[in-house]
């Protein structure tokens, strides 16, 4: 008996599948780039669906080369967005690789959307489960942090989705993570950053979470615990809905603008900037083709934001970046922000 197929090779399959031989192709109308000679009705998908290098980076100490009185907030930091979306359907996979594999190649900032669902926090990206759930992600980040004591990662915890059959509000289940589930209370206990209830909290210097997860919050709870997501002490550029791929022109002024912010910008705000966008609420901008992978790994006569901002950083090497955030990151945009460092 023939086993199956495992799950990312149909996805591919289904995305290389010959579909414009019915006259409309991943990007859509008749009106789109005529294919290239030769190359055959798998042409759109040709870059766009290339895997990417990420996992040849290494950079899992990189943080041990900076003095422990640096801020979070004057830091370059590579991050994923939609992080545990590597195993997902066409329009909602953002990412190729696991989190360990992330975290090696450089990734200090992930985004976590947890669906609060029968009193625990299962992954979802909008209404789609990701086969994950929180614990999978506090083990996996214990695991590394472990390994790797000099690093910290910024974890942005959101709630996704519906909430459904629950006993208790979602701050009571991120309790019951933090002290009470046997399966992450202890590695929390070691492992997360405790945020001071009684100042302000803004983005600690670099010595006092190393070994830590601080959390970017998300959700609401009486007491902070982490940094407010969108709050005073950051600064965020999330421009996410675009028509059709050629408003990638207007995505990547918005990332640039963002770059300049934060090299000009007030020291201790926390400057995040996502490369990610995709569809608008409507289905038509997925028929032009502008899904995830299009607009981070580009497609035919467009050039993606990945391989912009990498360019954009190399030619501009100079001043922080803040947290970059990302779908499909290559090694090169990983070392082009690193290389934004204090050294």
């Amino acid at each position: 008996m023939t086993a199956p197929l495992p799950r990312r090779t149909l996805l591919r399959a289904f995305a290389l599948a010959p579909v414009a031989a019915a006259g409309i192709g991943l990007l859509g109308s008749t009106r789109a780039v005529s294919a290239p000679p030769g190359t055959g009705s798998t042409w759109i998908a040709t870059g766009s669906f290339e895997p990417t290098d990420l996992d040849e980076a290494d950079h899992a100490d990189w943080m041990a080369a900076l003095p422990d009185g640096v801020s979070l907030a004057a830091l370059s930091i590579p991050g994923t967005h939609d992080t545990m979306a590597y195993d997902a359907s066409l329009v909602s996979l953002t990412q190729e690789h696991d989190l360990p594999t992330q975290l090696r190649a450089g990734i200090r900032a992930i985004d976590i959307r947890t669906r609060h669902f029968r009193d625990r926090f299962s992954l979802h990206h909008g209404p789609e489960y990701l086969h994950a759930n929180f614990t999978d992600v506090v083990r996996s980040c214990a695991r590394f942090l472990t390994e790797h004591p000099s690093e910290t990662i910024l974890m942005r915890v959101k709630s996704e989705f519906t909430e459904a059959e629950n006993t208790r509000d979602f701050a009571a289940t991120w309790r019951w993570y933090v002290k009470d589930n046997p399966d992450t209370a202890d590695l929390l206990a070691r492992h997360l950053w405790l945020a001071d209830a009684a100042t302000p909290v803004v983005a600690p210097v670099l010595g006092a979470v190393r070994g830590k997860i601080v959390v970017l919050q998300e959700f609401d709870t009486e007491a902070p615990v982490g940094i407010a997501w969108d709050g005073a002490a950051t600064a965020i550029q999330d421009d996410y809905q675009l028509t059709d791929l050629p408003s990638i022109e207007r995505k990547f002024a918005a990332v640039t603008d963002h770059l300049a912010a934060a090299r000009a910008g007030d020291a201790d705000l926390l400057f995040i900037n996502h490369l990610s966008a995709t569809f608008a609420e409507d289905l038509v901008p997925i028929a032009r083709g502008t899904l995830p992978v299009t607009v981070a790994k580009g497609a035919p006569g467009v050039t993606g934001m990945v391989p912009r901002t990498a360019a954009h950083l190399r030619a501009h090497p100079r001043g922080r970046t803040g947290v970059v955030i990302a779908d499909f990151p290559t090694a090169e945009l990983i070392a082009a922000i690193l290389a934004c460092n204090p050294v």
